[in-house]
């Protein structure tokens, strides 16, 4: 058996005591779950002394989660099982520690792999990471506003229009994708939406080419839709076009922060074959509104699959 590690950790601006009533009470658990945003029509059955919960989704599988001890604002340890897509068990814990400027929270996961998937190990300790990550920042909003600020509409299979764009093309490690994302967004976007302004036909988007947290790489075009092509055009700028398509669509509202919770609902749509993406076109996302004249917890931003 191939063993698996995962822990991840956020500061919280909260006392320990506000914290742990969010997490040895599964009643809590649906309203800042990173698997069950993806899939609202999971059936779900909670104790009510709110210390066992099942699940069962077309999108999130179906398991089970205990709570075997806990520290009352210290700590809890669950056993947690799985049962599709495939069979497997879990020791999962939270630990919380009083820190300056709030608790640190810190969520971990102890699991193993059968041996003929030892090939994955890396990979399944990074993508559940992600989903702990995820997690957490929704743990923090709700706990410090009472409130996630992240909530996903389910379009599903919709058309897009073809569009001339012109565009500029990032590559980085993963590591740094949010500084060079922010970077490119304060500083290129409005140089081109200023001597284009004229041009501008639609709301910018970025098209993702590669997105690989095992290699540490990602490659992104960021996009703005023209009416017609310009005059004149400077490096590193091209002009380019997007076809007809198809696409699967997953609307989310709430600050960029929690986007990653579209983009994992489409993963976990895609495994659960609610569609089939189409080779040679790669996903998008489409900013709606922005921030600029919009608060954050009112951006909208469309995340597209190309399907077949």
């Amino acid at each position: 058996m191939s063993s698996l590690y995962v822990q991840k950790s956020i500061l919280i601006n909260k006392e320990p005591e506000a914290i742990f009533k969010f997490l040895n009470d599964f009643h809590s658990w649906p309203k800042w779950s990173p698997w069950l945003i993806a899939d609202p029509k999971t059936s779900i059955s909670i104790h009510d002394d709110g210390k066992f919960f099942n699940w069962d989704g077309a999108v999130t599988g179906s398991g089970d989660l205990n709570v075997l001890t806990e520290v009352k604002n210290q700590s809890i340890s669950y056993s947690l099982n799985f049962y599709k897509p495939w069979k497997s068990t879990a020791d999962v814990s939270f630990d919380l520690a009083k820190k300056k400027g709030g608790t640190k929270v810190t969520w971990t996961m102890k699991s193993s792999l059968p041996f003929f998937l030892f090939w994955m190990k890396k990979s399944m300790e990074l993508y559940v990471g992600m989903d702990y990550d995820r997690g957490l920042k929704l743990l923090k909003d709700l706990v410090e506003t009472g409130k996630t600020n992240c909530s996903l509409s389910f379009e599903g299979i919709k058309s897009f229009q073809n569009t001339s764009y012109i565009g500029f093309q990032t590559r980085c490690s993963m590591t740094n994708f949010e500084d060079k994302m922010t970077e490119d967004f304060q500083n290129s976007i409005p140089k081109m939406m200023r001597k284009y302004k004229d041009l501008v036909s639609g709301a910018v988007f970025t098209l993702y080419h590669k997105f690989d947290p095992v290699k540490n790489k990602v490659v992104y075009t960021i996009g703005i839709p023209l009416s017609e092509t310009p005059n004149e055009i400077e490096t590193p700028y091209f002009i380019k076009k997007l076809p007809d398509m198809k696409v699967y669509s997953v609307i989310h509202k709430g600050p960029y922060r929690h986007l990653g919770n579209a983009w994992a609902t489409q993963m976990m749509h895609q495994r659960a074959k609610k569609f089939k993406s189409k080779r040679g076109l790669v996903p998008f996302e489409v900013y709606l509104n922005s921030p600029e004249d919009t608060d954050e917890k009112d951006l909208k931003t469309a995340v597209y699959f190309p399907i077949v």
